[in-house]
């Protein structure tokens, strides 16, 4: 809470939320080796061709020790930890029955560690189930996170609230001790008219029409339709501790918040309380869910909260994949088309946490480059400045000879005149 000067208290509210999407790219490499017996008996390894849009092959080692077969990620650049970015994978074997000796899907931990392995022994029991026509297929199965991203949606709810003591300055009566009475579901509640006042226009107006039509100062009886006794009794106990009011509930269901705060939200409306609805939106934004977010739109359009509507209209943006087929929202853009656009011109933010790295490795890399053709430019800087300076001495020097010799000749002149 911050204070801006002693008749004013504003309470700021911040809220957000965020959904991070993860994009997986799956990349199936196919590597048939025919002739299978025959390499492995004049080749120790064996190396695949470039994989498409990858910075690594497949090396396929044979053990002949163990007898066995490997396969190994082999990189095509020096520094593979920053450019391989494989998070999981699995291997298989294509026999004439389909997939065979299926590996389960492991964590790729570094190129040194063998993806697959195989004992010859195994492909000799059954030659023509897994290496027809003396060919060995082998499938590889690569997954990695081709980026992630961070859809974050925020919102700032600043309630603004007027301590009594100055806004008493400004009611129907000058009695500050007079009251008002309301009638609701043939119930009486009675308040100061003052404070009344302090908090809504409509209140404010409705008591100066009842003095108007009196001629008398009596008590008015104001009737209030369309708002529950026990709502009403909220909107009567905020008008009394309006500046240390603090909606709190004794339960943690969300179904009996809603209960009170949506009524309670169209009663701030209906009377003009503008820091009770916005406190109201406040609680009932934290309410908000992907099953319930367009109804609460509905609530907040009818009842004119900007900072609800706003809010929801983020939250749908931010979780449009999971709402937009939802019976609910059809409907509703159904009957509203422009909500749609309305929806789709909310601003959220989005991050891109992968790409970022990337971008940060290229910027050093760039920043190195730079560094590195600013010293050559220093160097050829320096090395022009010292021919120059070379050649400047060469030239003096030259001017100096030419000069003595110049005098020189002027001397024997004068040797011979005389």
């Amino acid at each position: 809470m911050s204070t801006k000067d002693r008749d004013q208290i504003v309470t700021q509210h911040d809220l957000h939320h965020c959904r991070t999407k993860c994009y997986v790219k799956t990349t199936n490499f196919v590597w048939s080796i025919a002739n299978f017996w025959n390499i492995c008996n004049f080749m120790d390894t064996l190396t695949s061709s470039d994989i498409k849009g990858e910075s690594y092959k497949i090396n396929m080692c044979i053990n002949r020790e163990n007898n066995k077969l490997n396969f190994f990620i082999h990189s095509t650049i020096p520094n593979y930890k920053e450019h391989i970015n494989i998070y999981r994978y699995n291997v298989y074997i294509k026999g004439t029955e389909g997939a065979i000796l299926c590996a389960d899907w492991k964590r790729f931990q570094s190129n040194t560690d063998s993806l697959y392995e195989v004992c010859f022994q195994t492909l000799q029991l059954n030659m023509t189930k897994y290496l027809p026509n003396n060919t060995l297929s082998i499938h590889f199965t690569f997954e990695s996170y081709e980026n992630v991203i961070h859809i974050t949606m925020y919102e700032n709810i600043m309630i603004e609230t007027q301590k009594l003591t100055e806004a008493m300055n400004n009611f129907a009566s000058d009695e500050s001790n007079s009251f008002v009475t309301f009638i609701v579901d043939g119930k009486r509640l009675r308040v100061n008219k003052s404070s009344v006042c302090a908090v809504s226009s409509v209140f404010n107006k409705m008591l100066k029409k009842c003095i108007q039509n009196t001629e008398k100062e009596i008590e008015e009886e104001i009737e209030i339709t369309d708002v529950e006794y026990s709502i009403f009794q909220i909107v009567i106990f905020y008008i009394n501790t309006k500046n240390v009011f603090e909606c709190k509930f004794d339960v943690n269901d969300d179904k009996t918040k809603k209960s009170i705060l949506i009524p309670l939200l169209a009663a701030a409306h209906k009377f003009d309380m503008i820091g009770l609805k916005e406190m109201c939106e406040k609680y009932l934004i934290s309410l908000l869910t992907k099953e319930n977010a367009v109804i609460f739109l509905d609530i907040a359009i009818s009842n004119d909260a900007v900072y609800l509507a706003n809010y929801a209209k983020r939250f749908i943006k931010l979780h449009l994949d999971d709402i937009k087929y939802t019976p609910v929202f059809l409907e509703k853009v159904k009957i509203n088309p422009e909500i749609l656009l309305e929806i789709f011109d909310q601003e959220i933010f989005e991050e891109h946490v992968y790409l970022l790295h990337i971008c940060k490795i290229l910027y050093l890399d760039n920043l190195l480059m730079i560094s590195l053709y600013t010293i050559l430019i220093s160097l050829s800087y320096a090395v022009i400045t010292v021919v120059n300076r070379t050649l400047s001495s060469v030239s003096v020097g030259f001017v100096a000879a030419r000069g003595l010799m110049r005098s020189a000749r002027l001397c024997r002149t004068a040797n011979v005149i005389v």
